[in-house]
This record gives structure tokens, C-alpha cells and sequence, in this order.
């Protein structure tokens, strides 16, 4: 985990959905403003002070009163993503606004340890239907263009992923291993709308983490990382990896060539799904979620990657961080006409850090690809952490320059 996580998590604790409400933050206690509903959560619990709502703007306050890094979410139809706060260190909260327009039954959730399915409660909204509120015209037509870009990702990651996987099924191991990296490329850019679908992203990205050490499958991209670069006893605790006892003895039960093949077929599946949804006419992508977004793809540097944690098999982690910095930067080329007529210095400060990051992860490319990262040392690591975590702090003040908050 990236050491600097607790503080990259308060530069901005979550992601907000609908209209520009207010600013997410975090403080050292529970928020415990009017109309605030006061969230708490443990290892064990996550009790939240309201079981329901009207529509409209409706705020929580999430206090993290366990040991484990947090996270808070609001799912609606389809187990949708509705708003998301992310890394709550222990004893911080994260505010959240998400504006419900609809009356109907959701769902909360705390995912202690970010890991697993999250502790579930319905959430009742009442009241009469309301209009969503209107977004800046210029900021509209931005996130069309956007979409446009994410549909053809999300067709390239159905072409790569269908060569990667026949590979796979065909024994092909050295091919499959080749294309791994490029084929989660197309997935990584477009985090930011993948991870609003909460049964499709992890079925394409959950890690051995999010399994609780076997209790839920074990299943997506990574699953076949694990069976391309199988995890050895003597990995255990090595550096700069996550990779524990119950990983090694579940891979040697269950990774066999027949189970990876119908995990290829999975996949592939997911991936053709997840594009399929976006490409439907009514898809729709949250406005909020679209202007954190450019944060949100540097903050999953941050969060997961830094530490060598995402693909700790194959350690093909530097093509996430290419890829999750090429998907920033097309973001902000979106945005970039507003952000410089309102503050031509923010984006050129912009500007200049992603040059920095970018020219810091090229040091590491060979090839048509990258060095394995377990060969990257401490201090190279640090180097790239702290050029991640400034990135991310001038990013944080994109959303409310965008929106006029």
C-alpha cells in the first residue's frame, strides 16, 4: 500500500454524483451537520443514521471508526453506482453528496479493508420524482466527446481480450503472457465508467484481496494473471508484493487448464457485457463522476498500484500507471478549454505534472512495453509516488473550477 496513501486519501475522500453541491472532505471527526446523515464503520459493522431519505441532495457523513481503510457507496437500479467515497483512513470521515431523483429502494455500503461485497442496507427514498439539475452546456458536450473515447476502449478491450483468451484456452501460455498488459490497457484508461457498474468491474478486475482470502470466487483478469505467473511459497511476504499463503495453496487447487478456460470465457463475456451497456443509447454517466475523473485514474495509482499490489503476479504494473495516466490526460483534454478560462495557470500546472509523470514512467518502458516492477527499487517507487500525489492534489481543484462551485 502506498505510504502516502492516508494523505493522498484527504486531498479528496470521494466522488460526488449529480449537481455541484459541495465539496467532498475529510476531517478528524464526524461530520454532524443538519440533514447530514452520520455513517460509522468498523471491520464489522457499518451503521448508518437514516434508512432512508427524500429525493434530492442527500449527504452522509462516513466515519471510520475501525482499523482498516474504508470505503462508502450508494448503489441504485441495477446495482448501479450511484456515489462513492474512497479511501477513509481510520478515524477520518468522508462526506459524500449524491443526488437521488427518483423515489425507489437503494442500497449503502461500507467495504471495510476495501475488499468483498461491502456490509449491505436498504435505503428507502421517498417523495415525488425530481428533475436532475441542469449541467453546463460546455460540460455536457465534454462528456459526449468522452463517451465517444470510452466506447472505443471499450471496443478494443473486446478485441484484445478475445485474442488474449484464445490464447489462454489454447495453451498458448508465452502469447497469453505477451498480450496481458496490453489487453487490461483498454480497461485501465476507463475506470473512471467501468467501476460504476459494481457487478462487471469486479468480475474484469477483482484481486486476490477482494476474495477474503477465498470465501467469495476468485475471478476476472487477475484470475489468469495468477495462472500465467504462478505464485511460489517463497513469495510470501517477499517484497513488494502482497502475495500470502492462501493465495499460493488455492492457486495450486484450483488453477487447472480446464477452470482457466471457462475463467477466459468469463471474461471475455464481462468485457463484451460492459461495452455492450455503454453503448446503449440510455446509458448515462454521472456528471461528477465525469469531472473527478481525470483524479479519480491517478488516485487508483495511488490506492492500489504504487505498491505493486495490482498485478503482483506477473508485475505488469506499469502498463496500469501508463494507462491510467493516458485515460487522466484524455479527460482533462476535455476539460481543458473551461479549466483555462477560468484559471490558465491551474492548467498549466496541470499540464507541466503530467509531463513530470509521464516522463518518470517512461524511464521504465522497454520495448514496446515496460521493466517487470519488482525490478523498480524503493526509491524509484517513492520518486514516482510523490510525483502521483502532487498530480492528484492540483487535480482535486478541477471539479469545482468546472462546475463554479
Amino acid at each position: 500500500m502506498n505510504p502516502n496513501l492516508s494523505r493522498s486519501a484527504c486531498a479528496v475522500a470521494g466522488l460526488l454524483v449529480g449537481v455541484p453541491l459541495a465539496l467532498t472532505g475529510c476531517t478528524s471527526k464526524p461530520g454532524s451537520a443538519a440533514g447530514t446523515i452520520a455513517v460509522t464503520s468498523t471491520e464489522s459493522a457499518c451503521d448508518v443514521g437514516a434508512a432512508g431519505a427524500s429525493t434530492g441532495p442527500v449527504t452522509f457523513a462516513v466515519a471510520n471508526n475501525g482499523s482498516k481503510i474504508t470505503e462508502f457507496y450508494v448503489y441504485g437500479a441495477g446495482n448501479r453506482v450511484l456515489g462513492e467515497v474512497e479511501n477513509i483512513a481510520p478515524g477520518v470521515t468522508g462526506k459524500l453528496i449524491v443526488e437521488i431523483t427518483d423515489p425507489g429502494t437503494y442500497e449503502t455500503a461500507c467495504k471495510p479493508g476495501m475488499v468483498g461485497n461491502g456490509i449491505r442496507h436498504t435505503f428507502e427514498v421517498t417523495g415525488e420524482k425530481k428533475a436532475r439539475s441542469d449541467t453546463p452546456a460546455d460540460v455536457e458536450q465534454a462528456k459526449v466527446h468522452y463517451l465517444d473515447y470510452v466506447r472505443g476502449q471499450l471496443d478494443g478491450l473486446v478485441d484484445r481480450t478475445t485474442s488474449f483468451t484464445a490464447a489462454v484456452k489454447a495453451g498458448n501460455l508465452d502469447a497469453a503472457r505477451a498480450q496481458f498488459g496490453l489487453a487490461r490497457t483498454f480497461y485501465e484508461r476507463v475506470e473512471p465508467v467501468a467501476s460504476s457498474f459494481a457487478e462487471l468491474d469486479p468480475a474484469l478486475d477483482m484481486r486476490w484481496d477482494d476474495t477474503e482470502d477465498g470465501k467469495q470466487p476468485f475471478v476476472g483478469f487477475h484470475r489468469i494473471e495468477r495462472f500465467l505467473w504462478p505464485p511460489q511459497p517463497s513469495q510470501v511476504g517477499g517484497k513488494g508484493d502482497d502475495i500470502t499463503r492462501s493465495d499460493v495453496d488455492n492457486a495450486k487447487a484450483t488453477d487447472t487448464k480446464e477452470a482457466i478456460a471457462k475463467e477466459a470465457d468469463a471474461l471475455l463475456a464481462s468485457a463484451t457485457a460492459l461495452r455492450d451497456e455503454v453503448a446503449k443509447p440510455s446509458f448515462t454517466f454521472e456528471t461528477q463522476l465525469f469531472v473527478k475523473g481525470p483524479q479519480a485514474l491517478v488516485d487508483e495509482i495511488a490506492k492500489t498500484k504504487v505498491g505493486g499490489e495490482e498485478d503482483r503476479y506477473s508485475r505488469t504494473d506499469l502498463w496500469d500507471f501508463a494507462a491510467n495516466i493516458d485515460g487522466s490526460e484524455t479527460l482533462i483534454a476535455d476539460l481543458q478549454p473551461m479549466i483555462a478560462a477560468k484559471d490558465p495557470k491551474l492548467m498549466d500546472k496541470i499540464t507541466t505534472q503530467f509531463q513530470g509523470v509521464r516522463d518518470a514512467i517512461d524511464k521504465y518502458r522497454r520495448g514496446d512495453g515496460y521493466v517487470a516492477y519488482d525490478t523498480v527499487g524503493a526509491a524509484q517507487r517513492k520518486e514516482l509516488s510523490d510525483r502521483i500525489d502532487s498530480l492528484s492534489a492540483t487535480l482535486s481543484q478541477v471539479p469545482a473550477l468546472v462546475l463554479g462551485q
